[in-house]
């Protein structure tokens, strides 16, 4: 029974949104910047957004650098808008505030895409998070995905997983902060056309679905 696994416990993670527009939104930025701001902040105030959060690259290198940055503090999201596309990073996944987050990142690509007069590509997700070990040690956790054997050692002291298609990639590997702990990085693309609620859905049951193979139940 899944009751009967042990609680992940997840010490520190991330999610990271990123989108590019169809095309880059010239007008927008260098014509109405003040406006794109204006609306965004708009947009945000409701999550607790103040002009202290609010900031931008004054001296970019080239147009890629040139962004809009704005820290909501509940969900804990941070927003890069720049004259490409958008990016959002959120650290310490709470899938408890999964609506609120949905609501939160399409309220900005929604207002993005109205005020720039763009549409959006693919969108790109990237999961991570550092797991702690449980019962077992994951060098015997992860040797259900290898089979050490047939690469003429057995007496290893982890093993790392990398799976790769074109719209998902998963990589299991050892923890860099967390003694006998693994990092967890799933990476996803979807169709354009996607809203974040079910993105969101998606890689809830991603993790919830690792989870459980590695040995845990998630927390939520």
């Amino acid at each position: 029974m899944d009751e009967q696994l042990p609680i992940a416990d997840i010490p520190s993670g991330f999610l990271e949104y990123r989108t590019t527009f169809t095309e880059p939104i010239f007008s927008a930025w260098y014509e109405a910047k003040q406006g794109l701001a204006r609306e965004l902040y708009k947009v945000l105030k409701p999550w607790g957004v103040d002009l202290e959060k609010v900031s931008w690259n004054a001296t970019p290198k080239n147009l890629r650098e040139a962004q809009i940055t704005f820290s909501v503090p509940n969900p804990p999201v941070l927003i890069n808008v720049g004259i490409g596309g958008v990016t959002m990073i959120v650290n310490n996944t709470d899938w408890s505030q999964a609506s609120s987050l949905s609501s939160l990142i399409q309220a900005v690509l929604n207002s993005v895409t109205k005020i720039g007069s763009v549409g959006l590509e693919s969108h790109q997700t990237v999961l991570g998070f550092h797991l702690k070990p449980g019962p077992r040690p994951f060098r015997d956790v992860m040797k259900q995905f290898v089979d050490t054997k047939a690469l003429w050692k057995e007496d290893v002291s982890m093993v790392a997983v990398g799976l790769y298609s074109a719209d998902y990639s998963l990589i299991i590997d050892n923890s860099a902060v967390l003694s006998e702990g693994v990092f967890v990085k799933i990476t996803r693309a979807f169709p354009a056309a996607t809203p974040f609620e079910e993105m969101a859905s998606t890689l809830w049951k991603d993790e919830e679905g690792l989870l459980h193979r590695l040995g845990f139940r998630a927390s939520q």
